[in-house]
């Protein structure tokens, strides 16, 4: 019996103990799901809180966005009126409507309050800067329970600089001819760039134009067969249909030609290019290392500091300038040697000098050759050339078995300037021009830009041209005399008083004489150095600085 009693406690302890440990283990996964819905709810609560808070935040860099591009179409709407003159935003309190600008979203879900207000501005010849202080109030939402809210305060910069004239495939201040005949965009014409006139354009046929075309008078001409009519439309009916393909705005702002190029002339000589003065006798001559006040010699000079001989060699001295001419130049050869720099072969009657740049050393080099002694000069010379008279051969090499050889290195931006006629005998291109930054500038700031009876059958130029004097003209000589030349190729863009003519056309259009059209913008984005600006301001893009942002 004893046995017995012992075997049943036995098993009462066991059972005990069994339940004991089923009642720990409930309890322990009740614990566990218990802590597991607590993390997953605080994991739910950060994560809507994360996501409100990045909405509330996405609210505040849409309503900076819609400022800005509220300024973008504002400011652009002001300067196409822009008569030139004074502030682009005449009255910049009310440039912004007033009281608050509200905006909402679904994907994010946000809601912002702008307010925003003119603080100050900066104007100066060549820009032209507006502050505007902005506070953004954006509540976020993800789901039914969570919001947060943000505030940010900064500054909205709205800008304009002034524009340059190389915007323009063409511009004519009055579209006829220097003696006032009458000049019309025929068939032979294809235009791919800006087109611009502040008087009014002539049309015959069907010219095509791929960009927009502008004009400051509100009616055209149409040549209708030889009896002109004047309209106020985009074509003469079935007769005279141009191509429009960008538009055809007429009653456009005025934009004059720059007055003068003492700016270039004062670059050339290593003076201030703001200074738009013409530099006096006494000022040239201390820009060429001489005394005195008469007007300095005939010569080619690149204005330079210090220096000394070695060997026979001046080395060490410092460019200041770039080349400057006085009197006329007889040519002006431009080519690539063979190690990719770009070199100038000048003449002014007997005297030469090939001046070599070589962009490679730090500090870059430059060499001239007189023929019989070189100069080394430390630095590269700025990129601007000014002939103090006319030019009157410049071109780039020969054509090789046929072949433009390229007549401007790769990286080469160059200003070729005179203030008379600049006459362009040969084919002038750029190395590797669709991949390259080589760009160059022909102006004439008193006399024309002419493509000579030198220059081959079908030529080229690759540079932005422009002949602002008041009877200046980029034309070809011999227009209405021989064999047809072909096509003219032009990449880059042309500016003149008057449109000079290319070429003579019979009754139905077609080529007679000279060389036809074929004008093509250089779309890269690159403006020659120096190049003269217009009196117009361009929009920048508007740019927002944060200088607060807080949790509300």
């Amino acid at each position: 019996m004893k046995g017995s009693n012992c075997v049943r406690g036995e098993r009462g302890a066991a059972l005990i103990t069994a339940t004991l440990i089923l009642l720990l283990i409930s309890v322990l996964a009740v614990t566990f799901m218990t802590t597991i819905s607590g993390e997953r709810s605080m994991s739910s609560n950060v994560h809507v809180a994360k996501a409100s808070l990045y909405a509330a935040d996405a609210g505040i860099r849409t309503a900076q966005q819609q400022l800005a591009s509220f300024s973008t179409a504002k400011l652009e709407s002001l300067s196409a009126l822009y008569t030139g003159t004074g502030p682009v935003i005449a009255a910049p309190l009310t440039f912004f409507p007033g009281g608050s600008l509200v905006g909402s979203a679904t994907n994010p879900k946000f809601t912002t309050s702008a307010t925003i207000a003119f603080s100050d501005s900066d104007l100066t010849d060549t820009a032209q800067v507006y502050n505007y202080r902005y506070t953004i109030t954006s509540t976020g939402n993800d789901g039914q329970s969570g919001t947060r809210a943000v505030q940010s305060q900064g500054i909205l910069r709205v800008s304009a600089g002034r524009g340059s004239f190389a915007q323009y495939l063409i511009y004519t201040n009055t579209h006829t001819m220097g003696d006032g005949s009458n000049i019309w965009f025929t068939s032979s014409g294809y235009f791919d760039g800006r087109v611009h006139t502040n008087t009014e354009f002539k049309f015959a046929y069907k010219p095509t134009f791929e960009d927009l075309i502008t004009s400051v008078n509100s009616k055209a001409w149409y040549y209708n067969k030889g009896n002109n009519v004047e309209l106020s439309a985009n074509n003469n009916g079935s007769i005279d249909v141009p191509n429009l393909y960008g538009g055809f705005t007429r009653g456009a702002p005025n934009v004059p030609l720059p007055v003068s190029a003492y700016s270039q002339k004062n670059a050339s000589l290593g003076r201030d290019p703001s200074d738009t003065a013409s530099p006096t006798n006494t000022q040239i001559r201390a820009a060429l290392g001489m005394t005195g006040g008469s007007a300095p010699p005939n010569g080619i000079y690149l204005p330079s500091t210090g220096g000394a001989m070695v060997a026979g060699v001046l080395v060490g001295a410092t460019l200041s300038g770039g080349i400057y001419v006085q009197g006329d130049l007889n040519s002006c050869a431009m080519r690539v040697d063979s190690l990719g720099r770009q070199v100038y072969t000048m003449t002014q009657g007997s005297v030469m000098k090939r001046i070599t740049v070589d962009p490679g050393p730090v500090p870059p080099l430059t060499y001239v050759w007189d023929g019989s002694a070189t100069t080394i000069y430390t630095g590269a010379m700025r990129p601007i050339m000014y002939t103090q008279g006319t030019m009157a051969d410049l071109g780039g090499p020969d054509r090789s078995g046929g072949t433009v050889v390229p007549a401007i290195a790769n990286g080469n931006q160059m200003l070729i300037t005179a203030s008379g006629d600049i006459v362009i005998q040969n084919d002038i291109t750029a190395y590797d021009y669709d991949n390259g930054e080589a760009v160059l500038g022909i102006y004439s700031s008193g006399g024309d830009v002419r493509i000579g009876s030198g220059a081959p059958n079908d030529a080229n130029l690759d540079a932005f041209v422009m002949a602002a004097g008041s009877n200046g003209e980029f034309k070809v000589d011999n227009w209405n005399s021989g064999a047809p030349m072909g096509t003219f190729h032009l990449r880059g863009g042309m500016v003149a008083s008057y449109y000079g003519v290319f070429y003579q056309f019979d009754s139905n259009g077609n080529l007679l004489h000279g060389f036809a059209r074929d004008f093509h913008y250089d779309r890269r984005g690159l403006v020659p150095p120096y190049f003269p600006t217009t009196n117009q301001f361009v929009p920048d893009l508007p740019s927002a600085r944060t200088l607060a942002w807080k949790e509300l």
